[in-house]
């Protein structure tokens, strides 16, 4: 699944706003503290047994290396 086939159509453009905030977000964390963010899927989009979408309550900010160690992985507690 792509982000576009995984974004719904019902999102407001605040919520696309924040999308695109929180991607930006990322890139100044990673230059402000010296260590590299992804924007992560809390339910990965291509999950083994979930598929998440991309919109704004999907999203974190992660240490790169917390993500790839997470993988396309999710865990409901």
């Amino acid at each position: 699944m792509t982000l576009k086939q995984a974004t719904t159509i019902w999102l407001f453009e605040l919520d696309r706003l924040f999308i695109k905030e929180i991607y930006h977000l990322a890139v100044l964390r990673s230059e402000a503290l010296g260590v590299d963010f992804d924007v992560d899927h809390i339910i990965p989009l291509h999950g083994k047994n979930v598929s998440g979408l991309h919109v704004p309550s999907n999203l974190q900010l992660l240490p790169r290396s917390q993500n790839i160690r997470k993988k396309n992985y999710f865990e409901l507690v």
